[in-house]
């Protein structure tokens, strides 16, 4: 498999970032993992915060706690998750996306430099 393939599938499917590390461009790896990581925490914070509010109306009783009850309060909380997740997720993607995309634009220009010595 050629290079620059090879390095866009890593950050593709590995993580963002795996791709820069296989064609040793350490700084820009460890820029995009950063990024990436960012939008994941903040992802999984709000996740977790909207989770945290549905157990503890479980627990003071507001919720009943059977499975109707938590799920619909799971889909009338999915609404404004949406708005509030979009952020996070755009960081994410579009980080994922930009690191395959240069990967690959690395990994074509290094090869390139490698034929012609």
């Amino acid at each position: 498999m050629k290079k620059p393939l090879k390095a866009a599938l890593f950050s593709a499917f590995i993580f963002p970032g795996c791709g820069q590390l296989l064609l040793r461009k350490y700084y820009s790896a460890v820029f995009y993992a950063a990024f990436a990581f960012i939008g994941l925490y903040l992802l999984f914070g709000d996740l977790l915060s909207r989770a945290q509010d549905i157990i503890d109306k479980v627990q003071s009783g507001e919720v009943a706690a059977d499975l109707a009850s938590i799920s619909a309060l799971v889909l009338q909380q999915s609404a404004s998750t949406i708005e509030s997740i979009s952020p996070a997720l755009t960081i994410f993607f579009i980080t994922w996306l930009v690191s395959v995309v240069e990967a690959y634009r690395v990994g074509r220009k290094l090869a390139s430099l490698e034929t012609i010595k």
